[in-house]
């Protein structure tokens, strides 16, 4: 698919989704047209591992999994400023979180981390009133050690 066409689609699919949340309690839209910098982060990571992309509009949320690989359910966390992957306290979350970085419709994947371990790390708000485990960009698994294991069978 071209990369318009795609990034266009997942605009739209983003808008769908933004407006099934808006009068929802658990919908925090921290920044500008943050479903699509998340969805673009997905539609990417789908690509990169090869899975299918989710359509699906889903009134309850996804409820942190985004994606279900062997025994692995996967969260991919895109942001503008992608200096730490974050972990809400207190919230379930997949087995595996990981972090990309969204600048110019562009996609950059930094690397992954176990929620368990993500619990260990140190947590704080970063200005938002959430509070997050959080663990440095630089501190993460690297992207081919993700798919050595979720290659495995």
């Amino acid at each position: 698919m071209d990369k318009k066409i795609a990034h266009a689609f997942i605009k739209e699919l983003a808008k769908d989704r933004e407006n099934l949340h808006k009068h929802h309690s658990s919908s925090r839209p921290f920044s500008k047209d943050y479903e699509y910098v998340g969805l673009l982060g997905e539609f990417y990571f789908s690509l990169l591992f090869k899975l299918p992309f989710d359509l699906v509009k889903r009134p309850s949320g996804d409820r942190g999994v985004d994606f279900k690989l062997n025994k692995f359910t996967i969260d991919v966390k895109t942001y503008r400023k992608p200096y730490n992957l974050l972990h809400e306290k207190d919230k379930k979350h997949a087995d595996i979180l990981v972090l990309a970085g969204y600048k110019d419709d562009t996609i950059k994947f930094y690397g992954w981390e176990y929620a368990k371990e993500m619990l260990k790390c140190p947590a704080k708000d970063f200005g938002y009133g959430v509070v997050n485990h959080y663990k440095h960009a630089s501190k993460l698994h690297n992207m081919e050690e993700l798919k050595k294991l979720l290659n495995k069978k």
